[in-house]
C-alpha cells in the first residue's frame, strides 16, 4: 500500500528540506501544488465537480504535476548523482515531444477506427421537424369548399 508523500519524507528524516530554500524546493511545491493542492481546491466546487470541462481542467492540472515530479526526480536525480546542473539538449526536448505526438497520433487513430466512443444519432434538421409537425396536424382541404 502507498504512503503518503509527507508520511515517507518524515519516516526518512527529511521533511525538514521541504522549508530549505533552493530550486528543487520550488519544484518540489511546484510539484505538489499541481499534483494535491490545486485539483483539491478545484474540486470543492460543484460548478467544477459536476462539469466535464471542469474535470477535465482538473485531470490536465493533475497530468502536468505528474510530468512535473518526473521531471523533479530525473533533474534533480541526475544533478546529484553526478555533481553537477543538468539541463536537456534539445535533442531530449524533440524526442519527449515526438513520443507525445505519437502518443496522440496512436490515440486518434484508435478512436477513429475502435469502437471507443458511442455513435452519436444523426440530428434531423429543426425545420424538417417542424414541417412535418403542420402537415400531420394541418386541416384537410375539401374540394368545392
Amino acid at each position: 500500500m502507498r504512503s503518503c508523500v509527507f508520511e515517507d519524507l518524515y519516516h526518512r528524516g527529511v521533511l525538514h528540506l521541504m522549508f530549505v530554500s533552493g530550486y528543487e524546493q520550488r519544484f518540489f511545491l511546484l510539484e505538489i501544488s499541481l499534483s494535491v493542492i490545486i485539483p483539491l481546491v478545484l474540486l470543492l466546487f460543484s460548478k467544477i465537480r459536476e462539469s466535464a470541462q471542469g474535470l477535465y481542467l482538473v485531470a490536465v492540472i493533475t497530468l502536468l504535476g505528474f510530468v512535473t515530479n518526473r521531471l523533479n526526480v530525473t533533474i534533480t536525480g541526475v544533478e546529484n548523482a553526478v555533481g553537477a546542473r543538468y539541463a536537456p539538449k534539445w535533442t531530449e526536448v524533440v524526442i519527449t515531444a515526438m513520443l507525445v505526438a505519437l502518443g496522440f497520433a496512436i490515440f486518434a487513430v484508435a478512436a477513429r477506427h475502435l469502437p471507443i466512443f458511442p455513435e452519436e444519432k444523426a440530428h434531423e434538421p429543426v425545420l424538417s421537424k417542424l414541417e412535418t409537425v403542420r402537415t400531420e396536424y394541418a386541416e384537410p382541404v375539401h374540394a368545392g369548399d
